[in-house]
């Protein structure tokens, strides 16, 4: 298809190769509102790595999500994926909804999904640093390249901002305490002989403590301060249905603390599903892990192991510790804040984006729709605390995909809004 208007290198451009991302290039494509040339797709790793990264890291074995949730448009192309292969073994029953995919089934029928649509010739490797919208286009900059876009979709998710506990922040900086989703974090590099200290309490820290507890020679500890929550999903599933709750959420001012607030307080944070409980629960029996209930109040480093104390008075030294105490805010990511610093889009409560309620597109100072969409943990206060999930992706994919069909359709349309 030959579009008029400004010269860009691209029609769309999607900041970001994970699930949200991969997942709004496949319906563009799908729904052929755009050829493949015209479709870029940035992220300085391979598609989808940097999730498949963070399920190795703390040992996911399978989705707390339901089959349905995946990068394709078909709810039942995963299921059909796994039938045709003779893997339906590899879709495992929940006590409560449909069954759930193992991450080696996720990522299979991803893969598959970004062949059939040969995402790989329009992924462009780079990190983005700097957004900047005009009226007309959208230009990218990257480490070595510059984009020129009519539209840009943002799905970056935490940006990498991540929450180290306050007796934490200065050693992580030295290395001496971890973050299970730092980038350089490798489970498969922990000693068959060490001792490890995990901190957390919720699905990620019970998760990472029974794969590292694995190798009998290793004493694992597991900090949780608080009783254990299990919860099968991470929200009540009238979130899922982007109805009622969701009119609540979007009766309160758009980009506001009372927005971010509800948001906060309808996500299950902390919690574990039944399955990951049940196998913690294993762990403790057997002894493999150790429960400690007392909170850490002072860490230092001491010829590569690391002492901590806690609240109680006890102590223990490690050769591994590692915080498994989830993101940080998804405002606070290194693109948001630059995007703050330098173009004209609207932000609010603590930096989020002033988005519109209908098609998620970031408002610009004036008010006006920009050409700058955002889908993932960023568009929680429009999509709920669901955002950041596969369903989020795909009820981004629906709302955004849908304002740019009459707009990629219309052959010869102006360059003006």
């Amino acid at each position: 298809m030959r579009r008029t208007g400004p010269e860009t290198d691209a029609l769309v451009a999607i900041v970001g190769g994970g699930v949200h991302g991969v997942h709004l290039a496949v319906r563009l494509l799908q729904e052929d509102l755009i050829d493949p040339c015209e479709l870029r797709l940035i992220d300085p790793v391979g598609l989808l790595d940097s999730f498949r990264r963070n399920c190795q890291q703390c040992g996911m074995i399978e989705l707390r999500s339901p089959f349905v949730h995946h990068v394709a448009t078909d709810p039942f192309s995963l299921r059909d994926f796994a039938r045709a292969r003779g893997r339906e073994d590899e879709l495992v029953p929940s006590t409560v909804g449909a069954e759930r995919p193992t991450v080696s089934l996720f990522f299979d029928h991803a893969n598959w999904i970004c062949d059939r649509y040969d995402l790989e010739s329009c992924h462009t490797k780079a990190r983005v640093t700097g957004i900047r919208e005009n009226r007309q286009t959208v230009e990218i900059e990257t480490g070595e390249d510059h984009v020129s876009t009519r539209w840009c979709l943002l799905a970056v998710g935490h940006g990498g901002s991540v929450a180290y506990p306050e007796w934490a922040t200065e050693l992580a900086s030295t290395g001496s305490v971890t973050h299970v989703w730092d980038p350089s974090f490798d489970p498969n590099a922990i000693g068959e002989t060490s001792s490890v200290g995990i901190v957390g309490g919720g699905i990620t820290a019970a998760q990472l403590a029974t794969e590292v507890a694995q190798p009998p020679g290793r004493d694992v500890v597991l900090f949780a301060r608080s009783p254990f929550r299990v919860e099968t999903l991470e929200a009540s599933t009238d979130w899922m249905h982007f109805s009622g709750d969701i009119e609540k959420l979007h009766a309160r001012p758009p980009a506001s603390g009372s927005r971010e607030n509800l948001v906060a307080e309808a996500r299950y944070s902390g919690t574990m599903p039944p399955y990951v409980f049940r196998r913690l629960q294993r762990a403790l029996e057997r002894e493999r892990v150790e429960l400690e209930r007392s909170e850490i109040t002072v860490a230092t480093e001491a010829g590569g192991t690391v002492v901590v104390t806690c609240r109680d008075g006890s102590s223990f030294c490690f050769d591994e510790l590692i915080c498994a105490t989830g993101f940080g805010s998804p405002y606070d990511g290194d693109l948001f804040r630059r995007i703050r610093h330098q173009s004209s889009l609207q932000t609010g409560y603590y930096g989020a984006p002033l988005l519109d309620d209908g098609t998620l597109r970031w408002r610009r100072e004036d008010g006006t729709l920009s050409r700058v969409a955002v889908s993932g943990v960023a568009a929680q206060q429009v999509l709920g605390p669901f955002a950041r999930n596969v369903i989020g992706a795909r009820r981004a994919g629906a709302q955004i995909v849908g304002f740019l069909e009459s707009r990629l359709n219309a052959q010869n349309q102006p360059a003006e809004l």
